[in-house]
């Protein structure tokens, strides 16, 4: 069944062969129409597909893109491409294009830029030519996924201390906001996903809240119930009672979803003076603060919504054993107080 996105448009979706495939429209009757009148067939890749350039495909896929990643991810796939026809030929057939030409790539970008680039660029151009053997008929063999990975130093993302965190919070003017940045420390939440929330996902009579990331294997959304904190739940309640839109964190000037609102937090990290730190930061602090308050590993994978717990265990600096809950850890404090003295576990 079609559903509406906060922009307004409805979402068709359709699986046929174990495919998925999505369009939008303007209306809820266009989108169950075109449901119900795709078939096998019309999936099936044209012959003169085949020929298409690797100009004319790059075009193709992040257009496709721009509805179902965030700014910051469409950014770096659109980078990506670019870098990429620094090297092949816009007019290239992509169908041709093999492993040699890909590896000539990542050798430039990692020439040029850092090992860890081409890696980027790697992934981002290998997930492209999967779209494409769908939707484009593009030979089964991927020649970005033929390219070994190059060493790459990963730099530590910087996580603040829980004290610049409350600097910022209280550097922070205007109420809105300041609920915002207790929504993502108290849920570490995404900030797609929480730009993308809408009041019928806040469930305060059960406190929880219902997120959706499109982080999956499938880039399909995927939602998720996660409990509220009292302080959160109050805040949130206050909040609902200033506003008149259907997003719980809308654009005031426009009332519509925020893009990616980078600039925000390095405003607010320089009022607050102390050293700039992300949305996603917020993610890790509070990774962080969980483990040093003894939730154990599947509780905050759980929190996290990671399929992978290697993936939390990369969040945090050290775990505890006992079970605990978000309303333990965050609901015994003041606002603005610590949380935890982050101390190393033994």
């Amino acid at each position: 069944m079609p559903y509406q996105e906060p922009s307004g448009k409805w979402r068709a979706t359709k699986m046929i062969g174990g495919k998925r495939k999505t369009k939008f429209f303007a209306t809820k009757t266009e989108a169950k129409k075109w449901e119900a009148t795709q078939t096998e067939e019309d999936w099936q890749p044209k012959e003169e597909t085949l020929t298409v350039s690797f100009l004319d495909f790059a075009t193709a896929y992040l257009k496709n893109e721009e509805e179902r990643v965030s700014e910051k991810n469409l950014d770096e796939k659109k980078l990506s491409f670019k870098r990429a026809l620094k090297v092949i030929d816009p007019a290239q057939i992509t169908s041709k294009v093999t492993p040699a030409m890909a590896l000539l790539v990542m050798q430039y970008i990692a020439r040029n830029v850092s090992g860890y680039a081409a890696n980027k660029a790697r992934k981002n151009l290998a997930a492209a030519w999967e779209w494409g053997k769908i939707f484009h008929g593009l030979p089964k063999e991927n020649p970005f996924h033929e390219v070994k990975k190059f060493p790459a130093d990963s730099k530590p993302r910087y996580v603040p201390p829980e004290e610049d965190f409350w600097k910022v919070y209280d550097a922070c003017e205007d109420s809105r906001d300041k609920t915002l940045l207790l929504f993502l420390l108290h849920t570490g939440a995404r900030i797609q996903e929480a730009f993308r929330l809408v009041w019928t996902d806040v469930d305060f009579e059960r406190q929880q809240v219902r997120l959706g990331t499109r982080k999956t294997a499938t880039g399909g959304m995927e939602y998720a119930w996660i409990p509220l904190t009292t302080e959160l739940t109050e805040d949130l309640m206050q909040h609902k009672e200033k506003t008149n839109t259907i997003l719980v964190f809308a654009n005031p000037v426009t009332g519509g979803k925020y893009a990616h609102r980078g600039k925000f937090m390095h405003r607010l990290c320089a009022k607050a003076g102390v050293l700039p730190f992300g949305y996603h930061a917020i993610r890790h602090l509070t990774a962080t603060i969980l483990a040093h308050s003894g939730l154990d590993l599947p509780s905050i994978q759980a929190i996290l919504r990671h399929h992978n717990p290697v993936t939390t265990s990369r969040y945090i600096q050290s775990l505890g054993v006992q079970t605990n809950a978000l309303e333990s850890i965050f609901g015994n404090k003041k606002r603005g107080g610590k949380v935890t003295t982050f101390t190393a576990s033994k």
